[in-house]
């Protein structure tokens, strides 16, 4: 059956190492749309995190989407209102700080709009690299209380590898069975809606566009890239993906730093 959607995690598949779309990968997704497939940027990202790649695409039309917050939202490129929003709670933001504190670990709130809010003067400097590297504000309060959120898009852990193991082992069954939790990269953490995943929100996005899960192709590296690989018709690994992502994929491809998505994107939907 013929791909109609490609759906495409960003850091680690769509970006090489230096965070740079190279010009085999640009021109390989341009041509997919231009046949008229769909590529839809996928990412724990917000929207804004996203835009410059999506206007070096040139994936910037009416008819152009993308997933951000890890499935938190769907979005035309073009508008800030969602079409699809699963969010957290101003409680939910309180319950996870809390829990942060008690079991040692830095974590962070991020909200719809874009904005990153922790609870510490000691502030990660993996919060700090997500703010320069999303384009999202950084801000710090005395408590979740005095931050003023109303909702979240997800909280996250955002700590050295070690403190996040430890925490990791330690934490409630109640909370695991409650969100979304994944490890989605060696430094964060992440609760969510416990409906907002990858592959959750990409089969929505693909039903509102009349498109069946055969028809997608999705491509990922990383643990919150599993939902919709599995999801997916064809579910593709890079070569630069953990063992468990490569386990659960159909195919894997190349790795970032060898165009291993425009390496998908040509032999399986462009031959």
């Amino acid at each position: 059956m013929a791909i109609k959607m490609i759906t495409t995690d960003i850091d680690g598949t769509l970006l090489t190492n230096t965070k740079k779309i190279t010009t085999h990968t640009k021109k390989a997704l341009q041509m997919a749309r231009q046949q008229g497939v769909y590529v839809v940027l996928c990412s724990g990202r917000p929207l804004v995190g996203m835009q410059e790649y999506l206007t070096e695409l040139g994936f910037y039309r009416a008819d152009d989407y993308a997933i951000t917050f890890n499935g938190g939202q769907v979005q035309r490129v073009t508008e800030t209102t969602p079409l699809f929003s699963k969010m957290l709670t101003t409680e939910d933001f309180v319950k996870l700080d809390q829990l942060s504190h008690q079991l040692g670990v830095r974590g962070q709130a991020v909200t719809p709009d874009g904005n990153i809010y922790v609870t510490t003067p000691d502030v990660s400097p993996v919060s700090v690299m997500d703010s320069y590297f999303t384009k999202m504000p950084l801000h710090v309060r005395e408590n979740a209380q005095a931050a003023g959120v109303f909702d979240l898009a997800k909280y996250m852990w955002a700590d050295e590898a070690s403190i996040l193991t430890s925490a990791i082992s330690k934490l409630p069954a109640d909370i695991q069975e409650s969100y979304y939790c994944v490890h989605s990269e060696e430094w964060f953490f992440e609760f969510m809606h416990p409906r907002a995943t990858k592959g959750n929100t990409m089969l929505e996005l693909a039903a509102k566009l009349g498109i069946k899960p055969a028809e997608v192709m999705a491509v990922g590296d990383q643990n919150n890239d599993l939902t919709m690989i599995k999801a997916a018709g064809l579910g593709v690994a890079m070569g630069n993906a953990n063992p468990l992502v490569k386990e659960n994929a159909q195919v894997v491809t190349a790795d970032n730093e060898h165009e291993g998505l425009a390496t998908a994107v040509e032999k399986y939907v462009l031959n």
